[in-house]
């Protein structure tokens, strides 16, 4: 992935050349890295006094523990957030940079499986399944042979607490009955299970389905136990068999499901070595996507909802985003009325039905068109009838 800071940098710095294949890119010398480090000096923007030399660092992971010396360290970066440092040892394999004596923490990222509890013990905070997951991903990456993961079938599972009205409604039917002590309170941990695309039950809107449990931390019961819905509180069965659910089944993911998805995980932001958006076999330098802006709206993530889309509890965009309107700069404003004023009025009269007075005094601003003539207006500026009466 090329990096560019402004072109000032880049025209001295240089991209490394990459024909989209991972073996065109070169490994860097240790004089090479000190080199370009030492050119990010004049850019540091700090009292020199305070805080001499660069503003780039070489970490403590760049030297071997045992010799001091500074070694090569080789990144799998499957997108933004989605990389892992590692080392070859002498036979060439692949070693993951972990806590030690230089290391303040392990270096292979948990973005994308941190909402998944331990596979094998659910209640323990060990997190070396992650590991696990990405050390055969790296091992497919330089071509060498691979073998399953001990825990590839079992249904991947999250942990989430009620914390909300909306988590809580539909174990309404499930506490039915049951004495406080044996409730699900607020605040008491759930199982949340997730969903493999097209395994949904027959019938239901993906967006508006997502099955949670009581908290069990025994994997073996998992595909016995009955899941609630969290939106109509109707209760499924799971399994992980097939590739599609049936009308009371949901085909959840496996960990092997996660594991997969997470390998071929697409960079979303950035755009291929010929300029066209990135899919999941995308390997090589990236670049920038070409953004044209269409239309500014003020939207915002609302905190409350954080936690529900961690967990993959939310599927809609628009149970999480807030849209701030802003009246002089809605669709009408930025593209309908522009659009009509460059028409002629007699093009206007004649697909509208609107007098030539109505019509100047709509494009000078000083009325608005009625809902009967939104249609006719929209279309002959070239815009959705529905999104411009929307503001």
């Amino acid at each position: 992935m090329e990096v560019r800071h402004n072109e000032g940098v880049a025209n001295r710095i240089g991209p490394e050349p990459c024909a989209g294949d991972r073996k065109d890119v070169r490994e860097a010398s240790a004089g090479e890295q000190v080199n370009t480090r030492q050119r990010f000096a004049a850019l540091n923007p700090y009292d020199p006094a305070a805080i001499p030399g660069s503003i780039l660092k070489i970490e403590d992971d760049n030297f071997d523990p045992a010799t001091g010396r500074q070694r090569q360290i080789y990144c799998l970066a499957i997108s933004a957030k989605r990389y892992a440092l590692f080392v070859k040892n002498g036979r060439g394999t692949p070693v993951l940079l972990r806590k030690g004596v230089n290391n303040k923490e392990d270096r292979w990222s948990e973005h994308g499986l941190g909402h998944l509890l331990n596979p094998t013990t659910p209640e323990s905070e060990d997190r070396e399944w992650t590991a696990q997951i990405w050390l055969p991903i790296i091992r497919r990456a330089m071509g060498l042979p691979t073998s399953r993961l001990d825990f590839e079938d079992i249904p991947a599972m999250g942990r989430v607490s009620v914390s909300s009205p909306a988590v809580a409604r539909p174990l309404a039917e499930f506490n039915e009955g049951k004495t406080y002590a044996d409730q699900i309170k607020p605040f008491n941990f759930l199982l949340t299970a997730h969903v493999l695309p097209l395994g949904h039950p027959v019938g239901v809107n993906p967006e508006r389905f997502h099955l949670i449990g009581p908290y069990e931390t025994d994997p073996r019961k998992w595909l016995k136990a009955l899941w609630i819905d969290q939106y109509s509180g109707q209760t499924y069965r799971i399994t992980t068999a097939d590739h599609h659910g049936s009308r009371r089944t949901a085909r959840v993911k496996t960990y092997g499901d996660v594991a997969e998805e997470y390998e071929y995980h697409p960079e979303a932001k950035c755009a291929d070595a010929e300029g066209q958006p990135c899919g999941k076999q995308t390997i090589g330098l990236l670049q920038r996507r070409h953004v044209h802006i269409d239309q500014i709206k003020f939207i915002g993530k609302e905190s409350n909802a954080l936690e529900a889309v961690e967990a993959g509890m939310v599927h809609s965009p628009a149970e999480v985003y807030t849209e701030y309107l802003d009246r002089s700069r809605n669709e009408w404003q930025t593209k309908t009325l522009p659009a009509l004023k460059k028409l002629p009025l007699e093009v206007l009269v004649k697909n509208t039905g609107l007098s030539r007075r109505a019509l100047m005094d709509l494009r000078a601003g000083r009325s608005r068109p009625q809902a009967r003539h939104w249609e006719a207006l929209a279309g002959l500026a070239g815009v959705s009838a529905a999104a411009a009466m929307s503001e």
